[in-house]
């Protein structure tokens, strides 16, 4: 039981998520267009590691701050307090971010960049200020959360490819991954709005100040709505300059991205009920896997 209740605590499902992004990149799309990369099987290891660490860790900080807003919330999967001591999943919190730490910074002293050990230390205090603070921020904590989605399809370009030969090949891979990034910010940044939505019964009686509260549900559905048909417009406009020289991935684009996101885009000024808005974001989760696929296609189709 108690191992059931950690796994959902650190969000298995979006773990393995990471993990999968991270693999495609190492070992499908830099080895297809055959750029130079620098870390070793080992050290690649203990980077993934690292990430999964620090951001497992981040999920239960999270769910330790929120104990009373889940309560409410999402009253079934409260974790912490009922089947996990609160206690405990503070030490969970430290040894995890602990090991998340020390394997970031040697990895970044084994590639001699030690600034990058940054990047790890930021990431884990960012997550620990998003729980406790920046979260009840109206939009500060959706962008925070949203850079850290951005940073974790960013990782392997940042720390694995060797830019001292910059070809063509290097430039559109790293093209690509800023591209992918760029989507995946804006994905999660819509969706993390409609989870402040869901959760606003929760929110609005522990006084926190998320978008919803301060401006109204309605109004921020409709916010939420114009940043989806912006999203749409930018597909759109990377499907028709690409569309001649990428067509498969043109027409993957449109018909796994482009045309969910217009069912979402329709669907969210009319949503009312709470299980309305989860399944909307459950959506929004399978179109970001979809659009990360994408890495995929281009292997085999580029």
């Amino acid at each position: 039981m108690q191992l059931s209740a950690f796994l959902n605590v650190i969000r298995w499902k979006n773990l393995l998520l990471i993990l999968y992004i991270q693999l495609v990149i190492k070992f499908l799309f830099f080895p297809y267009f055959l750029v130079n990369t620098q870390l070793s099987t080992v050290q690649f290891s203990f980077l993934v590691i690292a990430i999964l660490c620090i951001t497992a860790a981040g999920y239960i900080i999270n769910d330790i701050f929120d104990i009373e807003a889940d309560k409410i919330n999402k009253p079934n999967k409260v974790f912490v307090t009922t089947v996990i001591a609160k206690e405990t999943a503070k030490k969970w919190y430290l040894y995890l971010n602990s090991a998340g730490i020390i394997l970031g910074v040697f990895i970044s002293l084994s590639i001699k960049k030690p600034t990058l050990s940054f990047v790890f230390i930021g990431a884990a205090l960012l997550l620990y200020f998003y729980s406790k603070k920046l979260k009840s921020l109206p939009l500060i904590g959706n962008l925070v959360v949203s850079f850290l989605v951005t940073i974790n399809v960013l990782m392997l370009a940042i720390f694995d490819l060797n830019n001292s030969t910059k070809t063509s090949d290097y430039n559109f891979v790293i093209y690509t991954v800023l591209i992918i990034s760029f989507f995946a910010f804006f994905i999660n940044l819509i969706r993390e709005i409609i989870k402040d939505i869901e959760d606003i019964n929760g929110d609005y009686k522990l006084n926190m100040n998320t978008l919803p509260i301060l401006i109204g549900r309605y109004r921020t559905q409709y916010f939420v709505t114009i940043l989806q048909v912006i999203f749409i417009i930018i597909l759109v406009y990377f499907i028709t300059k690409f569309r001649s020289t990428y067509k498969i991935i043109a027409l993957y684009t449109l018909f796994f991205n482009v045309i969910p996101m217009l069912y979402i885009t329709f669907k969210t000024p009319k949503l009312k009920s709470k299980k309305e808005f989860h399944q909307i974001s459950v959506l929004l989760k399978i179109v970001m896997f979809l659009g990360i696929n994408i890495f995929i296609i281009l292997s085999f189709t580029q």
